[in-house]
C-alpha cells in the first residue's frame, strides 16, 4: 500500500514551511539558552574572582601592615651581611691551626716520632711536610691511614725509605707530602666567629 495525499499542493507547502519555522525556532531558542547559560557561568566566575582578588588585596595590605616595624632589621640584616662579608674578605679562610695540630698529635701511633714539621698557609694555598721515624712500616702505615681521614688535608703524598739503622735499633724513615686544605669563613651566617 502505498500513502497518496490529497491535499492541494499550497496546503502542502504550507505545513513543510510550518515545519521548518518551527524547526529553526527551536534551533534558536536552544542557541540563546547556551549563550544565557555561558553569560550567566561567566558572570558568577566574574563575581568570585572580584570576591577572591578583594580578599587577596585585603590580605597583601595586613601582610605589608605587619612587615611595616621590620624594615628597620631588614636594614640591620643587609648591614650585618656586609661586614660579615668584608670581614671574610679581610680574613681569608685560615686553617683552623689548634684542630689540625690536635688531630695531627691523635694520628702518631706509638713508635713512631717526627723529626721536623713544615706547615705553610698564605693567599688561600697552604702546604703541609711531615717527616719522621718509625720502628716498622706498619707503624707508617697507621699513622697514614689516619693522616687521610684529616680533613684539612688532600693530595697526600709519601716516600718511605727502607729499614736503616737510628740510634742502634732498626727504624723506618718517612716523608709526607700534601696540600692544605682553607678553613671554613672567618664569621659563618650563624654569627659564630673563629
Amino acid at each position: 500500500m502505498q500513502y497518496v495525499s490529497l491535499l492541494p499542493p499550497e496546503i502542502k507547502a504550507k505545513r513543510e514551511q510550518e515545519r521548518k519555522q518551527g524547526i529553526l525556532t527551536r534551533v534558536v531558542i536552544i542557541l540563546f539558552v547556551v549563550i544565557l547559560a555561558v553569560n550567566a557561568f561567566l558572570l558568577v566566575t566574574t563575581i568570585m574572582s572580584r570576591s577572591y582578588l578583594h580578599s587577596l588585596q585585603d590580605e597583601r595590605a595586613d601582610l605589608e601592615n605587619q612587615a611595616a616595624p621590620l624594615v628597620e632589621y631588614e636594614v640591620l640584616y643587609n648591614e650585618m651581611t656586609a661586614a660579615e662579608e668584608l670581614l671574610n674578605t679581610a680574613m681569608g679562610r685560615v686553617p683552623p691551626w689548634s684542630e689540625l695540630m690536635q688531630e695531627l698529635g691523635l694520628t702518631l701511633p706509638a713508635g713512631v716520632w717526627l723529626s721536623n714539621l713544615n706547615v705553610s698557609y698564605g693567599n688561600e694555598q697552604g702546604s703541609f711536610n711531615m717527616q719522621g721515624w718509625a720502628h716498622t712500616h706498619s707503624g707508617v702505615g697507621d699513622m697514614l691511614e689516619e693522616i687521610e681521614n684529616m680533613e684539612q688535608l688532600d693530595e697526600i703524598r709519601t716516600r718511605v725509605s727502607s729499614e736503616t739503622d737510628f740510634d742502634g735499633r732498626e727504624a723506618v724513615q718517612f716523608n709526607i707530602d700534601a696540600i692544605l686544605l682553607p678553613g671554613p669563613p672567618f664569621v659563618n651566617r650563624e654569627g659564630e666567629g673563629s
